[in-house]
């Protein structure tokens, strides 16, 4: 079921030790020289795999929660040195993690202790996990609901993607073909899953922290798509100059004025959290003035300077992080005893 994995695999977060491994850094800047392509690739693999999440349970932190779970099973095979593929991983009745720590889940996930006990009584309930004492087992429906085949197809296709830009660097080498792509990571999901949790799960737990809750922040970015997407129809026809760095774009995307909003029906349909939820988190965010309305009942950013400091700083580790993410993962194709 589980085979020795190569210690390169294992760790390959330690890549100064790998022979010809990727510079994050030159990595990023090529990210930074591409902002346009890299980012609405990266936002619809995002927007998709997060409203997907969202319906599991209609309640993102009892996906957080799973999620941070399921890592704790894909750490523990690399501690092992082991991996499995997809169709491997998904075949087992359950798998299990040693010692559920609520503290630890709470302090990780900045998630209250009482609700992480109230989100793990409910996955207990709709067994989804089975609890023995301090060990956790995910039992097959568990696993089904974290099975990413759409997710798995958007990556593929969005790292072949970044392959290309990349590929113009005499460092990188040939790009990498979405099947080859989507083959590695079914081939070797433990290992692609745990990195992409690394990234995913930090991502999610700032955006939480900032915003209060996830469905919050789903609405707010909702409105930061409709606005970036208007932005960079501007750039794609030379009406703006396009931007030298992450950091140029966020500021060029907060006074952008695109020629329309998005509405709370919108809104809701895109995210699929119920439209008098939407409503309700669009009046908080209104409040806090983080977003403004317009005569049409349409949304758009909004420029408090307090805050879109905190969400800048976010904004840009996360696209720190996603860089860091995509050369992890073409040092695991291209670097380890796995290549493609």
């Amino acid at each position: 079921m589980s085979n020795p994995a190569d210690i390169k695999i294992a760790h390959i977060n330690n890549q100064k030790n790998l022979k010809g491994s990727l510079d994050k850094d030159k990595v990023f800047e090529v990210f930074q020289r591409n902002i346009n392509e890299v980012l609405k690739g990266l936002y619809r693999l995002q927007q998709d795999w997060v409203n997907r999440s969202y319906l599991n349970f209609n309640d993102f932190d009892t996906y957080l929660i799973l999620m941070y779970l399921m890592n704790k099973v894909y750490v523990n095979y690399s501690d092992r040195f082991h991996f499995m593929s997809l169709d491997a991983f998904y075949s087992q009745d359950k798998v299990g993690i040693e010692k559920l720590n609520l503290i630890e889940i709470s302090k990780d996930l900045d998630i209250p202790k009482e609700t992480v006990r109230r989100k793990i009584n409910y996955l207990q309930k709709h067994d989804v996990i089975i609890r023995t004492g301090k060990t956790i087992f995910l039992n097959s429906k568990g696993l089904e609901i974290q099975k990413p085949m759409a997710t798995i197809e958007n990556m593929a296709s969005l790292l072949s993607k970044i392959s290309i830009y990349l590929s113009a660097e005499d460092w990188f080498g040939k790009a990498l073909q979405k099947e080859d792509i989507k083959k590695f990571i079914t081939e070797h999901f433990t290992v692609s899953w745990e990195y992409w949790y690394r990234f995913q799960i930090p991502y999610l737990t700032r955006h939480r922290s900032f915003f209060g809750d996830l469905e919050s922040w789903n609405v707010y970015g909702s409105i930061g798509l409709v606005q970036m997407r208007s932005l960079f129809e501007e750039i794609e026809n030379n009406i703006t100059k396009k931007p030298k760095t992450y950091g140029d774009l966020f500021l060029m995307n907060l006074k952008h004025k695109a020629k329309r909003g998005i509405n709370a029906s919108s809104i809701a349909d895109i995210s699929s959290i119920p439209r008098a939820t939407v409503i309700r988190k669009l009046k908080t965010l209104e409040k806090r003035k983080l977003i403004s309305r317009n005569k049409k009942l349409e949304y758009s950013l909004g420029v408090r300077r307090e805050d879109m400091k905190i969400i800048e700083k976010n904004y840009l580790i996360s696209q720190r992080a996603f860089s860091d993410y995509a050369s992890t993962m073409f040092n695991l194709m291209k670097f380890s005893k796995f290549s493609i």
